[in-house]
């Protein structure tokens, strides 16, 4: 542990690591105390996502309390969908008040792919709207998407972002080192200079691969699951080489090792190998 609270705090004191421990389906306080121990020491900050997919899950802030219990500083996703501008407001109140400093600001993935499609979105605030809201008290990160190309909306959309609040950008999955290169000196010469996670999928079985393409926007690199098939370790050495290829890149502050299931041994090994 670093023992720095904030997210842009740390990255001024050099390049973080963070990662996440599964979308938690259950609400299994020692199973994610035990998981929460096996990471404290390798990784600042650990990230609890908002009903991911639009499937119901524990609660970010509950487990971001947990978290702070057992010496991990955490990240809460913070979604627009499903609820109003009151309820996001009075879960960041609470949220300061129990000492958590760091959210990331989303929109949230669309209804459709939900396992409960009779839900309603809300969608009652703007992600710009929210960031502003939640920058009064919080660390505020904001999304951002290299797939998305270098168009000029995406680039107003992004310096709304920042002019609201954002204190950095997190990425949506990256898998070609240069590709993201490029993109990136495109943001850079587009004016936005602050810092970036990078966002890392640790792919480490068939079934990784499998759910990996289920997600809207994402795909797995060509060829991975067959080579898993032929070196078990694949996933893990791919993400490692393509984790310390960004961190090489000026203006990558740090990655995140994202972790498609629970176990958080890949993402351990990853970070490893990253020393």
């Amino acid at each position: 542990m670093t023992g720095v609270r904030g997210v842009a705090e740390a990255v001024g004191d050099g390049r973080v690591l963070t990662t996440s421990l599964g979308t938690l389906p259950r609400p299994d306080a020692t199973e994610l105390r035990r998981r929460l121990h096996l990471i404290r020491d390798a990784f600042a900050f650990v990230k609890f996502a908002d009903n991911p997919r639009a499937r119901a899950r524990v609660s970010p802030w509950a487990a971001a309390t947990l978290a702070l219990s057992e010496g991990v500083e955490p990240i809460v996703h913070v979604g627009c969908r499903d609820r109003n501008r009151l309820a996001l407001q009075a879960d960041l109140l609470g949220g300061r008040l129990l000492d958590i400093r760091n959210v990331l600001c989303l929109r949230g993935d669309e209804i459709e792919v939900s396992d409960q499609p009779e839900a309603r979105a809300v969608q009652d605030l703007h992600v710009v709207d929210l960031i502003s809201v939640a920058a009064e008290h919080f660390c505020v990160i904001a999304a951002c998407d290299p797939r998305a190309g270098t168009g000029d909306a995406h680039l107003t959309r992004l310096r709304a972002k920042v002019a609201a609040g954002a204190q950095l950008l997190e990425t949506q999955p990256v898998f070609e080192l240069d590709r993201f290169a490029r993109w990136l000196r495109w943001l850079r010469e587009g004016g936005i200079d602050i810092p970036l996670l990078v966002d890392v999928s640790v792919v480490a079985t068939s079934a990784d691969v499998e759910l990996l393409e289920r997600i809207p926007f994402v795909a797995a690199p060509t060829g991975l699951t067959a080579r898993l098939r032929r070196v078990p370790s694949a996933g893990v050495e791919v993400a490692a080489e393509l984790a310390a290829g960004l961190l090489e890149l000026d203006g990558v502050a740090g990655c995140h090792l994202d972790l498609l299931g629970g176990d958080p041994t890949p993402a351990l090994t990853v970070a490893e190998r990253l020393k």
